[in-house]
């Protein structure tokens, strides 16, 4: 440890601060402090945070020396005495060039310890004795002339851990941008498509079937719950649908089945939406969706509503998914779940209907009239989908960019010739200022 040197400080309002002045390793000094109703140590850090500045622009002030072992809860060596209160803990965050009394520095992390472990709060005479205390060893941290070695010195001690950080978060980045630019080439090519599905021919679609079909439907077990009788009354009437005239197995009313409704990820749109009911309009989803006629009854109960299962249709079985929804219309904008026994019967009739819509020979056909249906829909989507990855895209290239450089400062520190800490430099006492004076 190098020798000390010895000032003293006015306190304004509180009189004249003695103290002495340590360097210690990693651009830290320490303060010894004597006044009145003040003694201990306070030790000035330069801070050093994950995406500050390479070169530390601010500090903070632990109160007492470093010790090896013990908690929060344990005292440090020297920890200061302020008007008989053991100051605990640090401050937070100082900027050395605008700190007052008004910084509000002495926050949570700053507190009085007692014997046996407990905190509480400073004392307001504590307090406002500690803050200027805190002020004046600050201002004059500022204006040493060894400031920016000690600034030079801190970032060296954690320029490794803060480059390894750097590049983890570029490295994070890197993936998702690279995720982003394959999202944006797919939302391009989906233009693409739908640019090429409007001019596409549409292909024939099957007229109704004349014939009824029996479909036996099951619960998630496995077990036959009945048959249904299952009549089409129109195909493609709504873009892509068929609907459905249903009786048996405690089932009576109209189901509409076609592609998912919310699918804009796709020039034809896949997965499967069952509603319950005849929907009044033609229009696109929402609105037709809740606006439906000849709302079906399972096991009495008048069901409303539908069943979404977007992408891929293929995992669809007699017994899966097992939970569908079964709503009953309360209000025009309200519903509740349906009893669990009509929930069962009515889950199970929802899969055998959309796999009686997919087992069609012109399933591919509906989905390209629904997907011509909807082009403009998927284009002004796919377009706000690429404006908002272009975007992304931008802003993850600049945050890259940002923490390759920062890596790169940080791992030149460690590569820079060695800084020494510097050594203490000796000031002459001033004039001791009388009790109660404040300073010009």
């Amino acid at each position: 440890m190098l020798p000390e040197d010895c000032s003293q400080l006015p306190l304004r309002g509180f009189g004249t601060l003695t103290v002495h002045t340590t360097v210690l390793e990693h651009g830290r000094v320490r303060y010894s402090v004597r006044g009145p109703h003040v003694h201990g140590a306070f030790v000035v850090v330069p801070e050093i945070l994950h995406g500050g500045p390479v070169i530390p622009k601010t500090v903070y002030v632990q109160f007492g020396d470093d010790t090896d072992g013990g908690g929060w809860y344990s005292p440090r060596p020297e920890e200061p005495k302020v008007r008989n209160a053991r100051i605990h803990g640090f401050t937070d965050s100082i900027d050395p060039r605008t700190v007052t009394r008004r910084s509000h520095f002495l926050a949570s992390l700053a507190v009085v310890l007692r014997d046996n472990g407990t905190t509480y709060r400073i004392p307001d005479g504590a307090r406002a004795l500690t803050e200027a205390v805190i002020v004046a060893i600050v201002k004059d941290w500022k204006q040493r002339p060894d400031r920016d070695d000690l600034l030079l010195a801190a970032a060296r001690h954690k320029a490794e851990t803060n480059a390894a950080h750097e590049r983890g978060c570029a490295e994070k980045q890197e993936a998702e941008l690279d995720s982003v630019r394959n999202d944006r080439v797919t939302a391009r090519r989906r233009i693409l498509q739908v640019a090429g599905l409007v001019r596409r021919r549409q292909p024939a679609v099957l007229p109704p079937a004349l014939e009824t079909v029996s479909l036996p439907f099951f619960d998630r077990t496995g077990a036959r719950m009945g048959v249904l009788r299952v009549r089409e009354k129109e195909v493609n009437a709504l873009p892509g649908r068929v609907v459905y005239e249903v009786q048996g197995g405690r089932v009576r009313g109209t189901f509409a089945v076609g592609p998912d409704l919310y699918d804009t990820t796709s020039a034809i749109p896949q997965g499967i939406y069952v509603s319950y009911g005849h929907p009044s309009s033609s229009a696109d989803w929402p609105r037709w969706s809740h606006e439906c006629a000849d709302e079906p009854t399972v096991n009495g109960v008048q069901l409303s509503g539908g069943w979404s299962h977007g992408g891929r249709s293929a995992d669809i079985t007699t017994t899966y998914p097992e939970h569908l929804p079964a709503q009953v219309r309360l209000g025009p904008n309200t519903s509740t779940s349906a009893p669990s026994a009509t929930g069962r019967r009515a889950s199970a009739v929802l899969r055998a209907l959309a796999l009686h819509y997919l087992a069609r020979r012109d399933v591919d056909a509906l989905r390209i009239a629904t997907g011509k249906h909807r082009t403009a829909r998927t284009r002004a989507a796919s377009r706000n989908e690429l404006d908002r990855l272009r975007a992304r895209e931008r802003h993850l290239a600049a945050s890259v960019r940002r923490h390759r450089t920062r890596e790169r400062q940080f791992l030149d520190l460690l590569t820079a010739p060695a800084v020494q800490d510097p050594a203490p430099v000796i000031r002459l006492p001033q004039r001791g200022m009388e009790l109660g004076q404040e300073a010009a």
